[in-house]
């Protein structure tokens, strides 16, 4: 972990530990290597979001905002099913995952 990232994560503590008390859970994911930094969730369902929701649907979702307007670009995102909402902000180092 880079020490820019191990210090925006201390940074964020109290924010995070305000998210854990109102939410299913989070996942902190480094964009370069596509590992989690930091999740509250359990393993099997931190990789499966990681692989699922991390990848290819940020690509697809920051590709359609880019072809509506190519001076846009996509800065978050909202996903509800049945079960949970998924709440998504890409940034260019890591990606935030809230399960709410």
């Amino acid at each position: 972990m880079s020490s820019g990232f191990d210090e925006i994560v201390r940074k964020n503590e109290p924010t995070s530990d305000r998210i854990v008390d109102k939410t299913h859970g989070y996942i902190v994911i480094n964009n370069r290597n596509a590992i989690a930094m930091k999740s509250t969730l359990e393993n099997s369902i931190t990789q499966g979001i990681i692989k699922q929701m991390a990848g290819p649907l940020i690509f697809s979702a920051r590709s359609a905002v880019r072809d509506l307007d190519s001076t846009n670009d996509l800065t978050f995102l909202r996903i509800g099913t049945k079960k949970f909402e998924y709440l998504i902000a890409p940034e260019e180092d890591f990606t935030i995952v809230v399960l709410q």
